[in-house]
């Protein structure tokens, strides 16, 4: 796989000798190891090569990071899921030397390429697409609802308008009160009866040789909640957008997918553009924070995201 992620993961030598003995208990001689950079996580995420033959993706993390409840999340959510939902199976999940660890059967494959001209990109939007059918009604219990909980951080321009030090860029300063305006408008079409992914990144789709949905695997379910299906869908059009396609583009691409979603949901195209609204705010809020442990490049990507949101919501908008 390439790297996508912006978390700096330890190898292989660099995890406690207790956590690599107590996975070679549960799983095995290991023979070999690929270390993957994707993520925004600082934990354990390897690829194993048994001496059996088998192969196995574990992740994990120091149970007390402040990151630790998204292991935990992903292993209650993971189990969970219909087998027509096209992700890797968890084997088991337990807590060793004081890391929780998940066990998953590899998946194998290359992160999904989201370029203009990329075969992936129909793919990719036929499989998120899909997942409502398999997740709905939501399959796991007590998830959070989508207007509570992205609530809580999916917004940033009205605090950003409030501070001391303005956003640099010119349009976004132009129009930051329409923007601060706009960021929540979106919350009263959020609720919905499926179970979102709610991290829909390049660093979560897999391209695999086999498998369901032209071979599409949606991995890292570490924050779910319970909403409308277009959220999932609407979350690709950033990320296509920072893989190189226009605002226009981006949006063509899941045009289809994206109407028939709001149409399902009772919600009208505003509401996408409120959502543009407030995940780039977010984007734009966050990218100032210091760095989390472990994530030096996180606040990096964030304002390359921002940036790129901030073009989706000028693309529809039309705001001068």
């Amino acid at each position: 796989m390439t790297s996508t992620g912006t978390a700096v993961r330890p190898s292989w030598e660099q995890l406690p000798a207790r956590l690599r003995d107590g996975l070679a208990d549960r799983l095995g001689r290991v023979e070999g190891v690929q270390v993957q950079t994707g993520g925004f996580t600082p934990g354990l995420a390897a690829r194993l090569q048994l001496a059996d033959g088998d192969r196995v993706f574990v992740k994990g993390i120091d149970a007390g990071h402040p990151l630790a409840g998204r292991y935990t999340d992903e292993a209650r959510v993971t189990r969970a899921l219909p087998a027509a939902v096209p992700a890797p199976k968890l084997r088991w999940d337990a807590r060793i030397a004081g890391w929780l660890v998940l066990a998953f059967d590899d998946a194998g494959g290359r992160h999904a390429d989201l370029a203009p001209g990329s075969p992936d990109v129909a793919a990719v939007v036929e499989t998120v697409a899909g997942l409502a059918a398999a997740l709905t009604p939501c399959p796991v219990p007590d998830v959070p609802d989508a207007g509570i909980e992205l609530a809580d951080f999916v917004h940033g321009w009205r605090e950003l308008a409030a501070g001391p030090d303005l956003p640099a860029d010119a349009w976004v300063r132009r129009n930051l009160d329409l923007l601060a305006d706009a960021e929540t408008a979106w919350l009263q079409a959020a609720d919905g009866a499926t179970l979102l992914h709610g991290d829909i990144n390049r660093s979560n789709l897999l391209i695999t040789e086999a498998g369901e949905a032209g071979g599409v695997v949606l991995v890292d379910w570490g924050q779910p909640v319970r909403g409308a299906a277009w959220i999932d869908v609407a979350d690709l059009i950033p990320h296509l957008i920072l893989a190189g396609h226009t605002p226009a583009a981006a949006e063509d691409a899941v045009a289809g997918a994206l109407a028939a979603a709001l149409r399902e949901a009772g919600a009208g195209p505003e509401m996408v553009t409120g959502y543009a609204a407030g995940f780039a705010g977010y984007w734009a809020r966050t990218s100032r924070l210091l760095d989390p442990p472990g994530v030096p490049h996180l606040r990096g990507h964030q304002a390359r995201a921002a940036r790129a949101a901030a073009a989706w919501v000028a693309h529809r908008t039309g705001w001068a």
